[in-house]
């Protein structure tokens, strides 16, 4: 059986005409369509426009209603028409919307209108139950903000600077070794002698004569 009571509006109104689909394999499309003819929900082969199907079941819903009520004939409940490739039938779900479906040729006709007024029902019951309440999400504690430590900022530390050691050379005086030099012994000239060469008058140097002093001079 289809669960037709949960998830969201237009989730159900797809398993309700895709369960007619499957229950009943001459019908080969269904869709859902509201009197404005707009679509609602659907399921049609490719060949079929879904705006389309809901503009002409939109038509053909307006013409049917004026035809029963121009013929006294009170509201319209459904519309069955049928060509020579199958049927169409037109069945309104309450006051809520209109359910459209689509038979193959040969199709049993009163077994296709028991199927798909049994859909329309179902339509009718989805389109008129009120949404899901959302679950209310329990609130939460509102998260204690703590206030944030103040940042510590730490004076940038000095840059170390160290004195270069510098070390002194070392320097060694080079010793020079001195030639051991005595001093000559001085050796005091002999003194000369001289000969009794010089001639009788002559002026002998005063080297040779003895210096008298001017005291002793005559």
């Amino acid at each position: 059986m289809t669960d037709l009571h949960s998830g969201s509006r237009s989730e159900r109104l797809d398993r309700a005409i895709h369960a007619l689909l499957a229950q009943t394999p001459e019908l080969e499309a269904a869709a859902v369509v509201s009197f404005d003819g707009l679509p609602m929900a659907a399921a049609l082969p490719p060949s079929m426009d879904e705006d389309r199907v809901a503009a002409m079941s939109a038509a053909l819903l307006s013409l049917g209603e004026r035809a029963a009520q121009g013929l006294g004939r009170g509201e319209l409940s459904q519309v069955y028409i049928e060509g020579d490739a199958g049927t169409v039938f037109l069945v309104a779900a309450e006051d809520e919307a209109v359910l459209v479906a689509v038979a193959s040729k040969g199709a049993k006709v009163g077994m296709m209108l028991y199927e798909v007024r049994r859909a329309a029902a179902a339509v009718a019951e989805v389109l008129k139950a009120e949404d899901e309440p959302l679950a209310v999400v329990p609130a939460q504690p509102e998260p204690v903000v703590q206030a944030a430590p103040a940042a510590v900022h730490a004076p940038p530390a000095e840059p170390s600077y160290s004195e270069p050691s510098y070390n002194q050379p070392s320097y060694n005086e080079p010793i020079h070794s001195s030639p051991a030099h005595s001093a000559p012994a001085y050796v005091p000239p002999v003194e000369t002698t001289w000969s009794s060469y010089a001639p009788s008058g002559s002026v002998v140097p005063d080297s040779v004569m003895p210096v008298l002093p001017p005291s002793t001079w005559s």
